[in-house]
């Protein structure tokens, strides 16, 4: 039987797949114009329904809810970005080594031990970042840069979000996060306003909306599902990062960048597997 945890993270990347795609479109668009649409349907549905939940919208952890904010705007930022001005299916591959980003900050910072072949997995994704960067012209060493930066950025926040899980309604994770990217995101988007058509605002309103079920459910999945399960369902993202690209944007890359984006999705699938099955052994 599906696990309620690997429903919910299924669910999350369906939203964020199409939120992707509907970023994409927009590209006529400034960035935090975009996400400034975005926080402000979210905020509106976190306040609605904690209201009818009954739960107080301020939340218990407050240092961890407004750190997780901080760099959940840093990440969508670069992120929304990235979208904008690079290939589809590497931006979401490229994005994706979040885990080997957790896995370095975890033994830099906190001292974690990690498995001899989480490093060989580490230079195997690393590699076929480089055959991406090196054989996909259409990706600058800016993008390249910001993408790894939207990485870096989710990773901490993602890791914030396990942290929560005992002490805060995944409703409050999320409006926290739109509490922190309002006051960003506003004066922006004011000094870079462009007139928007009929099409743009379904568009804009539907980021909103799909984002917002999206982060839900990727907080849901994150505090119920078991880290190994949930984090594989959640790199189909890639698959449907390749398949969009190709159906709307007439996306198709060389051999070698597809050769880099299989290095990058399989180091980080055997990653979940080999950390799976070490933690089976110690608690066998």
């Amino acid at each position: 039987m599906i696990s309620a945890g690997v429903r919910y993270m299924f669910f999350s990347v369906l939203f964020f797949s199409v939120m992707q795609v509907i970023v994409k479109y927009l590209n006529h668009v400034p960035v935090f114009q975009i996400i400034l649409f975005r926080t402000l349907i979210s905020m509106g549905i976190c306040l609605f329904m904690l209201t009818r939940q009954k739960v107080s919208p301020w939340g218990n952890n407050k240092m961890l809810l407004v750190l997780r904010g901080v760099f959940g705007v840093l990440a969508l930022s670069c992120f929304f970005y990235s979208l904008q001005h690079t290939p589809l299916g590497p931006a979401i591959t490229i994005v994706n080594i979040k885990p080997f980003l957790i896995l370095v900050l975890g033994f830099l910072l906190l001292k974690e031990k990690v498995l001899p072949i989480q490093w060989v997995l580490f230079i195997v994704s690393f590699c076929g970042i480089l055959l991406i960067k090196g054989f996909d012209t259409t990706i600058s060493f800016l993008e390249l840069g910001t993408l790894l930066g939207a990485a870096f950025f989710a990773a901490i926040a993602h890791t914030i979000v396990r942290k929560l899980k005992d002490s805060d309604h995944p409703l409050v994770i999320i409006f926290y996060f739109t509490l922190i990217t309002f006051p960003i995101a506003f004066p922006i988007a004011m000094l870079h306003w462009v007139e928007l058509s009929l099409l743009d605002w379904v568009l804009l309103l539907s980021v909103g909306i799909v984002t917002h079920f999206g982060q839900f459910f990727l907080t849901k999945a994150y505090q119920q599902g078991a880290i190994a399960s949930v984090s594989l369902v959640y790199y189909l993202g890639i698959v449907f990062a390749l398949m969009f690209g190709y159906l709307f944007f007439d996306e198709m890359f060389d051999w070698i960048v597809i050769l880099g984006i299989t290095l990058i999705v399989g180091s980080i699938l055997l990653n979940v597997l080999f950390v799976q099955r070490a933690k089976s052994k110690r608690t066998n």
